[in-house]
């Protein structure tokens, strides 16, 4: 795509918006260097992997991806041998490895349904480098979040302890000293001064002291002295730390050796995490902006309630539908009413369909996969260049129709305007039938009446127009297609109060041909507003009668429910009819045993007995055919009841689970404990609710820090700082941090510790490991 239409269109400003949603320096910039893509299989693909990636953003996981530091300045130094990473660029590293593992973990877990999504695996891979792993957790074992090597390391545990002998050593030399020579010494206390241990000696006695003078006091009455055995103490203590500098470096040496001996994969894994980080961000803008998919398979231009992402709140969303054999659109009507908006609207869409396959438009959008976005929008005057505004669209026009080719969109701002009237209208109208012939699709914004007319006698070119409310005279922003639109520039005169005799002649000089098409053309427009509001209205009595008939099917269901319960009320009290006459049956029967039976009275009895049974069965198969009538007239979602369904069973609506189908009509069902026999007509599913809640956040809070180090400022700066790193901390998901305050006189520590008490975000707060800081560090849980 070439830049200048990039720039015209305002895509750079959206790639912004996305970049907002990366989490990582190398995402960032695979973002500016995504490509365009112009062949349908390639694009399909990044599609699916967009949207594979929307539809895990709504996963468990989905909330667990952190953020990435920043590595390339590092993995640069990794290239020199000379070089070395310090500490907290090794505890970058490993933190970057770690979140790597989150976001592979992510990109390859299993949908609930078992599916997961093959091109996400392809892009941070399958498993992960277990070296690479072992690297981060070996760099988190040797430093602490600070970079500094832990004190809990095992090479520089003995080396710490014989530097507190070293110095216990000296300190009670120093006691004793001071003990013994009072009548010298300034104070009972010794000082510290650039590390090593010194005796504050009165001034008119440092001749009584066998040492060497460090330093005075301001006043000049003190002398801070090392006598001769202590200059070897302090020299054994300097000398003991300087070894634990050594192991450090030491240790840090390794650390880079082994880090730099994997510097190719690191380097494997900082692309592989851009390229899925830039995807992810698009997939984040899709879901913020409500895009949905375009239909690759659609080759024409069709637009539903598209919304330009950058207009915020006040965009008015568009709709253009275009057939497949339309090759132009011109576009009319009021000054600013939209008209450069919708083409821009276009050309971006266009562009963000072949960079990501989704717009901020309704489902059902589609857009052609073009090679090339042509675009002359704007004024193009430079003074340096010696162009006039007509000179440079000509300009930028010529370089247009000669690249442009058969799949290209052209889109062309104001077209013949600059020039004079005729002049520019016969430019205009050669240029649209040349881009006819050579481009795939060309939209062009113009007031030119001799455009307007074109477009009516080519069948591959529309006009359109920007709807103008003539009550208010101002543009509503819609289009409407088919028709050509008016400039209005007189009524825009008028909202502006220009004079009446200035408007009147204006109307003499336009002529009352020009006055009489603009009357067609109002009159058509009213027409249109009247169709629109038939339609309207019958779309409306259409929705009323399709509930009118709802209601009826439903009342009929109700009448026919009630007979089917009027019948079975019937057979159950026939069948009690039954059991009564039965057991008379049963008595006259007895009867007849203990007197002379004969065969005629036994055939009465048996007629008697298959005639009542014949009317029992003539009332079940009755009231079967009332409830396959009353199955029938249900809704088709009440019908499609299965086994192995919820279902609320009877009047009192209680909960069961089908067993199985039994008859045509009826269902074995567990309600608790219970099994019952139950018909269809007794069943009913339960009403689900989704619900779906979406959360918008946005913070200009920077990143957050994992060690907070506040030693040297004053309680209310250390607060402050607290406070900003807590929300920094909550807007990017970390559930952790550290504070390094040091011991002092307690006032940081003490000051924090209040602070986080009362904090309501603040779940817990605690002292370091003794290993990590004991009590001169907090760790803070969110």
């Amino acid at each position: 795509m070439n830049h200048k239409s990039i720039e015209e269109l305002g895509f750079y400003q959206v790639v912004n918006q996305m970049q907002a949603h990366s989490r990582s320096e190398e995402g960032r910039d695979c973002l500016l260097e995504l490509s365009f893509l112009t062949e349908q299989a390639l694009l399909s693909k990044r599609q699916e992997e967009i949207a594979g990636l929307i539809t895990l953003l709504g996963s468990s996981l989905g909330g667990s991806l952190l953020s990435f530091p920043s590595i390339k300045a590092s993995l640069a130094l990794l290239g020199d041998p000379v070089k070395a990473l310090e500490g907290p660029d090794l505890v970058g590293i490993a933190h970057y490895i770690a979140s790597s593992e989150i976001l592979q973990s992510f990109c390859n877990q299993a949908l609930d349904d078992g599916s997961s999504f093959e091109p996400l695996k392809e892009l941070m891979g399958r498993s992960f480098d277990e070296n690479l792993r072992r690297i981060g957790r070996h760099i988190l074992d040797v430093l602490d979040e600070s970079g500094q090597v832990k004190e809990s390391h095992p090479a520089l545990r003995q080396l710490r302890k014989e530097v507190e002998a070293h110095k216990n050593e000296r300190s009670r030399f120093c006691s004793q000293f001071i003990h013994t020579n009072r009548e010298v010494v300034q104070t009972d206390q010794e000082a510290l001064r650039d590390g090593r241990l010194v005796i504050p000696v009165r001034s008119d006695r440092r001749s009584n002291v066998q040492g060497f003078i460090t330093s005075s006091s301001a006043t000049g009455n003190t002398v801070f002295m090392e006598p001769y055995p202590l200059v070897e103490m302090n020299n054994s203590v300097v000398m003991a730390q300087n070894q634990i500098l050594i192991e450090i470096a030491k240790i840090l040496k390794q650390l880079n050796d082994e880090v730099r001996s994997w510097r190719k994969e690191l380097s494997d894994l900082a692309f592989r995490v851009g390229q899925t980080d830039a995807r992810l961000a698009i997939a984040e803008w899709a879901r913020e902006k409500q895009c949905s998919r375009t239909d690759l398979e659609i080759t024409h231009c069709t637009l539903i309630k598209a919304r330009h992402p950058l207009l915020g709140k006040k965009v008015v969303p568009i709709t253009m539908q275009l057939d497949s054999d339309i090759r132009a659109v011109v576009i009319s009507g009021p000054n600013a009413g939209g008209k450069t908006v919708t083409i821009k609207t276009v050309g971006l869409f266009a562009l963000l369909n072949q960079f990501c396959g989704y717009i901020p438009a309704q489902e059902g959008s589609a857009l052609p996969v073009f090679d090339d976005i042509y675009t002359d929008i704007g004024d193009e005057q430079s003074i340096e260049a010696e162009l006039s505004t007509f000179s440079g669209h000509m300009k930028q026009i010529a370089y247009v129709l000669s690249n442009m080719t058969g799949r290209s969109l052209v889109i062309l701002d104001e077209l013949g305007s600059g020039t004079d009237p005729v002049e520019g209208s016969a430019i205009a109208r050669a240029t649209l039938e040349y881009c006819l012939q050579k481009a795939a699709l060309t939209l062009v914004t113009s007031h030119h009446g001799v455009l307007k007319q074109f477009a009516y006698a080519k069948k591959e070119v529309i006009n359109a127009s920007m709807e103008f409310n003539d009550n208010s005279h101002l543009p509503t922003f819609r289009i409407i297609q088919g028709l050509p639109g008016e400039s209005h520039a007189l009524d825009t005169a008028r909202l502006m109060k220009l004079p009446r005799d200035v408007l009147a002649k204006a109307e003499q000089y336009l002529g009352s041909e020009a006055v009489q098409i603009g009357t067609i053309i109002k009159d058509l427009e009213a027409k249109r507003r009247d169709l629109e509001r038939q339609e309207t209205a019958m779309h409306k009595r259409y929705l009323a009668l399709q509930s009118e008939v709802k209601a009826l099917q439903l009342k009929e269901l109700r009448i026919k429910q009630r007979e089917a319960q009027l019948k079975r009320e019937q057979s159950t009290e026939l069948a009690r009819f039954m059991q009564t006459k039965r057991k008379e049956l049963e008595n006259l029967v007895a009867e007849l045993r203990t007197g002379e039976v004969t065969k005629d009275k036994t055939k009465q009895v048996k007629t008697y007995l298959e005639g009542l049974s014949e009317k029992l069965a003539q009332q079940e198969e009755q009231l079967q055919q009332f409830e396959d009538e009353i199955e029938f007239l249900k809704p088709e979602e009440a019908q499609r009841l299965e086994v192995g369904m919820d279902v609320l069973c009877g009047s009192a609506k209680r909960e069961g689970k089908i067993l199985e189908k039994k008859g045509r009509n009826s269902f074995v069902v567990a309600i608790g404990t219970m099994r019952m026999t139950l018909p269809s007509s007794q069943l009913s599913l339960p009403k689900r609710v989704d619900q779906k809640v979406s959360v918008l956040f946005q913070s200009s809070a920077p990143e957050p820090k994992l060690v907070l180090d506040v030693r040297g400022l004053i309680l209310e700066e250390a607060l402050h700082l607290l406070d900003q790193q807590i929300e920094s901390a909550l807007v990017h998901g970390m559930s952790t941090f550290s504070i390094i305050h040091g011991y002092g006189d307690g006032i940081l520590s003490k000051g924090i510790g209040s602070y986080l008490k009362k904090h309501r975000s603040v779940q817990d707060y605690r002292f370091a490991l003794p290993e990590d800081g004991g009590m001169g560090k907090t760790y803070v849980m969110l």
